[in-house]
């Protein structure tokens, strides 16, 4: 099974972070992960998908390893940016392109102006559009102060994901607690997330749907917050080469509830759709 190396490059005069399974020279497979996630939420899965892939997982700008931005620019078209220029410089030529949550809604914006440039889009239980409930409760979170701790130990302890609910064991989600902290001073620790990703500046991808001429993959959660049976007919719907499959056993974390499962649904996908 390979194992990640851990990589950086500047983009955007941003040092950014990102995870390769080492796999270089099969064909490439770019992850983004969720709002207030990480490059590692994608460890459950990507070993499986480095048997037939390139894998790479990106820390996107304030999240994880990569460099913060001060003043704050997190909308959309900053994700974007980095990623059009991360995909340039690593010469990642016709990837498959999979996003979870905040990071499916980058990758569909993405794919919207750059579809022939992918050889697939996988979106991990996203929607086109952010509700503008979501954008101003985030808004509200990312005005309270972050945490601090006295230990890594109390630290992992408290963690938690957003939404709460999932299946993933406890000795797994002390794992990928293990990856979120950072020390600071007087020995205290807390969050490496920049709470100012939560001011969101989304794209609206509704209007652009019929752009995404690639292959495209919905994966919806079971007991899924965001994709109503209406919200994800009417996204097929709209996608030029759109079709959609649900995960069981899954809340909105569907990479850390079910990998395996995931792993499934992206094969059975990837196996009709590219040449």
């Amino acid at each position: 099974m390979a194992q990640y190396q851990d990589g950086f490059v500047t983009i955007n005069g941003l040092r950014l972070h990102y995870l390769d399974w080492g796999t270089t020279g099969k064909p490439p497979f770019l992850m983004l992960h969720g709002g207030s996630a990480y490059a590692h939420w994608w460890d459950f899965v990507a070993p499986a998908l480095a048997e037939d892939f390139h894998v790479i997982a990106l820390d996107q700008r304030g999240h994880g390893d990569s460099g913060h931005v001060d003043p704050p620019a997190y909308g959309t078209r900053h994700y974007l940016a980095d990623l059009q220029q991360f995909i340039a410089t690593l010469g990642l030529s016709q990837p498959v392109l999979m996003g979870h949550s905040m990071g499916g809604h980058n990758a569909l914006i993405y794919a919207t102006q750059h579809a022939r440039e992918l050889a697939a889009l996988i979106l991990v239980d996203t929607d086109a559009a952010y509700p503008e409930a979501a954008v101003q409760f985030l808004q509200k979170l990312g005005e309270k102060p972050g945490k601090t701790f006295d230990s890594f130990v109390e630290a992992i302890s408290r963690f938690q994901l957003l939404p709460r609910e999932t299946h993933i064991s406890s000795e797994k989600l002390r794992y990928l607690a293990s990856f979120a902290f950072a020390e600071r001073s007087a020995g205290k620790w807390s969050a490496k997330l920049d709470r100012k990703t939560l001011f969101r500046d989304p794209i609206d991808g509704r209007p652009f749907l019929g752009q995404i001429t690639c292959p495209t993959l919905i994966i919806r959660a079971e007991h899924t917050p965001v994709l109503s049976n209406e919200k994800i007919t009417r996204l097929v719907s709209n996608l030029p080469n759109g079709r959609w499959v649900e995960v069981k056993d899954t809340y909105h974390h569907v990479m850390l509830d079910n990998p395996d499962g995931l792993v499934q649904a992206v094969r059975e996908f990837l196996a009709t759709s590219l040449p």
